[in-house]
């Protein structure tokens, strides 16, 4: 039998690039709706699904690349969003979103 949680464990969630489980925190959310629209979501709040990526390393960049063409961001049905997402990452990384 698994050992039980306690109710204070801190939520895990995988990096959808490395496949690393980490705690929530150490993670970036990027929120929306297949076809509605995708945005970096560092405070983790906004309405949506919901994907997670390594702040560290280079996660951030190299998903960035994969959503920007239309068979990458194919994966998450984001269509011409995917180009749009990745100029918002890149400008998060580059600004004060980055830790």
């Amino acid at each position: 039998m698994p050992p039980r949680r306690s109710s204070a464990a801190e939520p895990q969630r995988t990096c959808v690039q490395c496949r690393a489980l980490l705690a929530k925190p150490r993670l970036l959310r990027i929120a929306g709706k297949p076809g509605a629209g995708w945005t970096p979501d560092p405070s983790g709040i906004l309405p949506g699904r919901g994907i997670y990526l390594c702040r560290g390393g280079d996660c951030i960049r190299r998903f960035s690349a994969r959503v920007r063409t239309a068979k990458g961001g194919a994966r998450w049905k984001m269509g011409a969003a995917g180009a749009e997402l990745a100029e918002r990452l890149s400008a998060f990384e580059q600004g004060a979103g980055k830790t």
